[in-house]
Parts: C-alpha cells; structure tokens; sequence
C-alpha cells in the first residue's frame, strides 16, 4: 500500500485517493483515527495525508516510522505549523493539489525519508563496528588473564577450555600456587553475558592476585573463606552481578584437594580408580547474599585421579534429554581422558551453545 488518507469527510477523502490512483500510486481512505491505526499496524504503508490536526499528531508519534502530511484547506498560523514540526508532522499541505505538486512533494518527502534512514543505518553499522572493536579488544585483554593453558604444578597437570556464546565471557578459570605446598584452582560463572559479565572476571582475576599476598592459614584449611571474602567484596562493588563457583585450594604433600562450592551446577567431578562421581556440595552463589558461610569438603587424589568441572553452558548445549541423562554424559565425558577427549566425547559445538561453555581439569600424573 502506497498512502492512506485519514479524513471523516467521505467525499473528501475519495477524491484524493482518486487523484493517487490516476499517478499510479495505491491509495485507501479512513474515515477514523482508529481504523487509520489500525491500517497503519497491519499494511505498511508509504505515507499518511491526514485532514484532521489532532489524529495527524497522534498518528506521528504513535507511527514514527511513517511520515504524515497535514492537509488543509488554508495555510495554518506560524505556531501551528511550529507546533506540527515538534509532533512529528513531516510536511503541510494546502488542498487542492495539483498532480505535479501532488507527485513532487510525496516524491520530496519520501526522498528525505530513505535518506534519514540510510544514515541511520550507517551510523548504527559504524556503532556496532566500533563496538565489535571494543569486544574483541576486550577478549584479547580477557584471554590474557587466564592461566597457562596446560600448567604443571609438581605431580598435578591443569588444563582448561572456555568456549564463549559471545566474543566476551562470563566463564573464568584460575590456577596458580599459593605457597610451595599450596596451590589453588577455581571455575566460576558470572550472571549473564557480554561485557557486564566480564568485567567480574577481571575483578576474580583481581582476587587471585590477592590471594596470594594476603591469604590467611585459615583460608588454606577452609577455602570456604576465601568465598565468603569473594561474596563481601562483589557486594561492596554494587555491580549487580553474582557468580557460581567451585573453589578448591590442592596440599602437595598430603595429596588432597579441599573443595567449596557456591552454587556452582554441575558439581566437580572426581575420577579415579572407583569410577567417576559427582562431589556433592551445597552453597550460595557469590555477590547475592550477606553473611554467607560455606562448608569444604576434603578429597584425596590417588596417582592417576582427576577432577573435573563443566560450567552450565555444556547442559544447554547437550539439548532437549532430561537431567539424569545430561549427568550420564558428563560422567562419561569425564572418564574419556584429556581435554580433545572430553570434549569429543561430549560432542557439542559452539553454534549449539546458547551460554559459555567451559571445562577444568585437574589431573595427579602416575
């Protein structure tokens, strides 16, 4: 459909969509604001000549995307025509019109319009290709914080994998001693996607710069600790974001790994000599609640053993099986071996994954 014309003069209205119909254009009348809406919501059209000064402002601020003509009979006083521009009102006409000035100023107004859009196009691409810039700047700053990728600490072997559903993540991984004995390792996932996300990551990468100078004794025994001073610190920064987490803190002389978890789902997955199981723990995610206290649990790792952790990003990418058939596979995936085998084994690809996808290994070597 080319224009409506908006008029509760009958008469009126069938002449000058008559007159449209002899340059060739398609034209329908309405005799009512409503039913003129109700066109514009269902056809599209090019434009809207309407005789009625209030419907014309109403039709412009409720159908920016069309361009409405005012006509009438006489030309209007300076403060109507200023106060139609304000409206949104894109041009006025004085009636009659002949054809020539009828093609013109339709031609004219249609014209503009495209051209006002092109630019808007524009500017919108070169927005989101500054945008882009910014995002893959931002990757290239994130990857930059995560650890070695594998790392060697004594006998133990980490590893990890984060596939991002955006150019930015909300996964992070670290890994990294804490004293000649010690060393900690951590998965989290942060609320949501893009650069809001990530940015939390850099505060966690933060943390585990901290940790290392600023670790109490009591921290090493109770990794719960060191989430409830994660869970303080993310309130104090007001950002409105949380994140789930396993932290673990790994004694290289006892051979243990005491593990807490704050809401982190699926939990860690030990593997060894029994087979492969969930470790089981319960928590609230950081950066959610005051006062928040967290249990550890302590596993000994055989030669051989590994744990590993998937952030929730793989059940999504897994599909429409239930629950219990999704656990079956990340066992199953776990006990395949290295990273390429886990991840074979798993079977996703990242065009499936609708959230970041993340795996962390930690092996004892025989």
């Amino acid at each position: 459909m080319s224009l409506i014309v908006v008029d509760s003069d009958q008469q009126t209205s069938e002449a000058l969509c008559r007159q449209a119909e002899d340059l060739g254009l398609e034209a329908v009348s309405a005799a009512d604001l409503t039913l003129a809406q109700e066109l514009c919501s269902h056809t599209h059209p090019d434009l809207l000549i309407c005789a009625d000064y209030d419907w014309a402002k109403s039709l412009a601020v409720g159908h920016r995307g069309v361009p409405v003509v005012y006509i009438v009979s006489e030309l209007p006083s300076s403060d109507v025509l200023l106060d139609a521009l304000r409206a949104g009102i894109v041009d006025v006409w004085i009636a009659p019109l002949d054809d020539e000035s009828f093609r013109t100023r339709r031609s004219a107004i249609l014209d503009s319009v495209r051209s006002a859009r092109s630019q808007a196009e524009a500017q919108l691409r070169e927005h989101v290709d500054e945008l882009q810039r910014d995002q893959r700047a931002g990757r290239y700053i994130q990857m930059g914080m995560l650890p070695p990728n594998p790392m060697a600490i004594d006998q133990y072997r980490l590893q990890h994998r984060i596939i991002p559903s955006l150019i930015l993540s909300g996964d992070f991984v670290d890994y990294f001693r804490i004293t000649d004995r010690y060393f900690a390792f951590y998965i989290a996932d942060v609320s949501g996607h893009g650069a809001s996300s990530a940015f939390v990551t850099v505060l966690l990468k933060n943390f585990s710069r901290r940790l290392r100078r600023e670790y109490r004794p009591s921290m090493i025994r109770e990794p719960g600790e060191i989430l409830e001073w994660i869970n303080r610190e993310l309130l104090e920064q007001r950002i409105d974001k949380h994140a789930v987490m396993i932290f673990a803190v790994g004694d290289l002389q006892k051979n243990q790994v005491t593990l807490a978890n704050a809401g982190h789902f699926p939990p860690l997955i030990l593997v060894d000599s029994a087979g492969a199981r969930f470790i089981e723990q319960r928590g609230k995610p950081v950066g959610l609640f005051e006062n928040v206290q967290y249990e550890s649990k302590v596993v000994s790792l055989e030669p051989g053993a590994r744990l590993v952790a998937f952030s929730d990003g793989i059940l999504d990418a897994l599909g429409k099986m239930d629950l219990a058939a999704k656990e079956k596979r990340l066992l199953d995936a776990a006990r395949a071996g290295n990273m390429d085998a886990i991840w074979k084994s798993l079977g996703v690809r990242k065009a499936a994954a609708p959230d970041d996808m993340t795996c962390l290994t930690v092996v004892r070597e025989s």
